[in-house]
């Protein structure tokens, strides 16, 4: 069953590859999709059994015997920052009616948004606009975005002086905009990394793709009576939130914190593109073709874009010991010719398992050690190393675990977008080695409201954390320093004490992983390697990757058992009766104590062990 009508997100998805339109056909209408395997109508009506049978097992990948879908999954994350989204659309909103002149329509209701539509070979082409605005001399076009002017900001090339400078620069109205449209001293090194932005599938170039569709669609709708202009709406990453609330608690935002990204020439390039490709999608949509298609990075793997049907195309390669099992192995392997084979150019000639690529195209120090491991099936320990770093250790060691709520919009004085607010932490205090009670020594504090409480959190901590000379043991040390740091910002009164914590912070996934600084401090100068790899790691030094190699604890089977499962029992708490909110508060108490309690449990196993 085709769908007639196309609108940006179906574009985008069509796009990705010949296979996806004729899965999706399948996806929305299990029972009276045709899918077509060849371009003879007739033999398309009678299809062969043969291919009724891959059909079938296509369905069998998406359905399963209760006839349930195994595609639609909730993502909890996103239905909880979506309150969040919908009030960054409706800021964009009110900035773009303050900021420039005219009639503004924006809203959250896509049949309330401006709408416009063209037809093409027996397609409709929508493009609903989160910001539309006109006056008698130009048409403005905003696409939203919940990103931040960060990733713009942060392109740089080099000039010809050789220093290096902004792909972007703010316009004397505060516009957002391309060197070459402001100041015009560009060069090679500045097309170069402005061709990125023409790749749909870059992290800063699929917003550029989304408003060119909307441009392309736009200006097929309407004749070009007028000047138009195309702004991308985004988060200004430099705006710090001064703490105003309304009468309601809530907070106030400015329109500083909304930067407008000028875009309208750079999308001149972009139209050729999208002209093809709405060919492309409607050649697609006309054959409905499901066949295997090749892997890559169209297939947008671990993105928050990654494609639905990534369970049904990805089944056949291993979750245990695959090709990306390898860490690095985005880079490449290169043979003993040279020759450099990219990852997914292997995966789809077949090498699918870690141990189908040859030893010597293992050139990374760490992927030789990682083949040795699957080849041996014994873990790797680089015993001096870790005795090393456990040595240098300070004792009372104080095991901490911060979680934070990463809300779009900053909600607390001295926040910025995306800010990581801390609401909880859970520390395990280990007075000599080995020396440390699971309930005894872990001290424990968890915001349970959604006002301001981290100077409350900050003071509870110090007063457990002692200026002393102990470390200060975490996982992944630079999520734990960069909250440290921030709060000394947001509390200078606090700064010292946080600043000495901070010096004091020793990573545990240094012991395992290994760290070039850390190790060249403690006189070992080969030290490229890791310390530590055993088979079950499968390619990930996460900490709930690591536990179960040295304990019997799991995550496993906890009512919060991940970080994700946390911010949303927080976020939650207000709306919760007394009971509900007895039973989530003792989960979430359960699972950061069980953060640390693991560095205590790991830190241990590896004393045993050298």
């Amino acid at each position: 069953m085709i769908n007639m009508n196309i609108s940006k997100t179906r574009f985008i998805n069509h796009m990705r590859c010949n296979r996806y339109a004729g899965l999706e056909s399948l996806y929305q209408d299990k029972d009276q999709a045709i899918v077509a395997f060849s371009d003879d109508p007739d033999l398309d009506e009678l299809m062969s059994q043969e291919n009724k049978d891959k059909m079938s097992f296509l369905l069998d990948d998406m359905y399963d015997e209760e006839d349930q879908d195994l595609l639609s999954k909730v993502d909890t994350q996103m239905e909880t920052m979506l309150p969040y989204y919908n009030q960054i659309e409706i800021i964009a909103g009110q900035a773009i009616d303050h900021r420039f002149e005219g009639k503004t329509v924006y809203s959250l209701d896509t049949y309330k948004q401006k709408r416009f539509q063209f037809e093409h070979q027996g397609y409709q082409f929508y493009c609903f606009l989160d910001g539309y605005q006109e006056d008698d001399k130009s048409t403005r076009i905003f696409e939203v975005k919940a990103t931040t002017s960060k990733k713009f900001l942060d392109m740089k090339f080099k000039n010809d002086d050789g220093d290096r400078v902004g792909v972007f620069e703010y316009s004397p109205e505060g516009i957002l905009m391309f060197r070459e449209d402001l100041l015009g001293d560009v060069n090679d090194d500045y097309f170069k990394k402005t061709k990125k932005l023409k790749d749909r599938l870059s992290k800063a170039g699929r917003y550029i793709y989304d408003i060119a569709y909307q441009r392309y669609v736009f200006e097929h709708t309407n004749e070009q009576t007028k000047n138009h202009k195309y702004y991308l709406a985004i988060l200004n990453s430099e705006y710090i939130h001064d703490g105003k609330t309304d009468e309601q608690g809530r907070p106030v935002y400015p329109d500083e914190l909304i930067v407008f990204l000028d875009v309208t020439k750079f999308l001149d390039q972009m139209m050729p593109v999208i002209e093809q490709d709405i060919q492309i999608v409607i050649e697609r949509l006309n054959a409905l073709n499901a066949n295997e298609v090749n892997l890559g990075p169209h297939c947008q793997r671990k993105d928050s874009r990654q494609c639905k049907f990534y369970p049904i195309c990805y089944k056949k390669v291993p979750t245990y010991n695959s090709i990306f099992t390898y860490l690095g192995g985005h880079n490449g392997f290169k043979d003993t010719a040279g020759i450099k084979h990219e990852r997914f150019d292997l995966l789809n000639e077949g090498y699918l398992n870690a141990t189908d690529i040859p030893y010597d195209w293992l050139n990374r120090e760490n992927n030789q050690l990682q083949r040795k491991v699957i080849d041996s099936g014994e873990p790797y320990v680089a015993k001096d190393k870790i005795k090393a770093a456990i040595e240098s250790l300070k004792y009372p060691i104080y095991h901490l675990d911060f979680e934070t709520f990463p809300c779009p919009l900053p909600r607390f004085k001295g926040e910025k977008p995306y800010s990581q607010s801390l609401f909880q932490y859970s520390i395990h205090i280990e007075h000599e080695p080995g020396v440390c009670d699971v309930d005894e020594d872990n001290y424990s504090y968890i915001a349970t409201k959604h006002n301001d409480l981290r100077e409350d959190l900050i003071i509870n901590m110090l007063d457990v954390i002692k200026d002393d000379e102990g470390s200060i043991m975490a996982y992944n040390i630079s999520f734990e320093k960069t909250r440290l740091k921030e709060m000394a910002i947001v509390y200078p009164k606090y700064a010292k004490r946080l600043h000495r914590m901070m010096d004091r912070l020793v990573d545990l996934m240094y012991f395992l992983r290994g760290n070039k600084k850390l190790f060249e401090s403690l006189g070992f100068s080969d030290n490229q390697g890791f310390n530590y790899y055993h088979n079950d790691l499968n390619g990930s030094f996460s900490i709930k990757k690591v536990l179960p190699i040295f304990s019997d604890l799991t995550y496993k089977g906890m009512p919060i058992g991940n970080g994700t499962d946390a911010l949303v029992t927080y976020a939650q708490f207000p709306f919760m009766d007394e009971t509900t909110f007895k039973t989530n508060y003792n989960d979430l108490l359960k699972y950061c104590k069980q953060d640390t309690w693991a560095m205590v449990e790991i830190l241990e196993a590896l004393r045993k062990i050298v």
